[in-house]
């Protein structure tokens, strides 16, 4: 394989991106490097390390946050009739009287809808506030 700059693994694909292109170089995945910008592909052209977006102390934090709400360690309390879950990596789960429940609130709907849900319904707004949404 010298002096080829990629090759294809269909036996490995990308677990992020499904890519099946991989580096030469250091066997990492070339969508991946492309789609990081074209800064950092003009370092990988030139054989450095693309740029890190998170540092160590931060990804230990982040590995930190996600080994406790696998614990389930988060805070759960109930206002009026929602009951809502904190959790360490900042995700908000709400629970609502008619059985409906939202893992995650943010991803489930938009900010828009959110702000007049909690127009409508007090007792979603004191969640929101709890939180430090609002």
């Amino acid at each position: 394989m010298a002096g080829i700059a990629s090759y294809l693994d269909f036996d490995r694909p990308c677990p992020a991106c499904e890519g099946v292109r991989r580096r030469t170089r250091d066997r990492s995945c070339y969508t991946c490097h492309l789609r990081r910008g074209q800064a950092n592909f003009a370092r990988m052209k030139a054989g450095v390390a693309p740029i890190v977006t998170r540092n160590r102390a931060s990804h230990l934090d982040l590995l930190r946050r996600q080994k406790a709400e696998r614990e389930g360690q988060g805070i759960t309390r109930t206002f009026g009739t929602i009951t809502a879950t904190r959790w360490p990596t900042g995700r908000l789960e709400v629970h609502f009287p008619n059985g409906t429940s939202t893992p995650d609130l943010a991803k489930a709907m938009p900010a828009k809808a959110i702000w007049q849900a909690a127009q409508r319904t007090p007792d979603l707004w004191e969640v929101l506030v709890w939180a430090g949404w609002y």
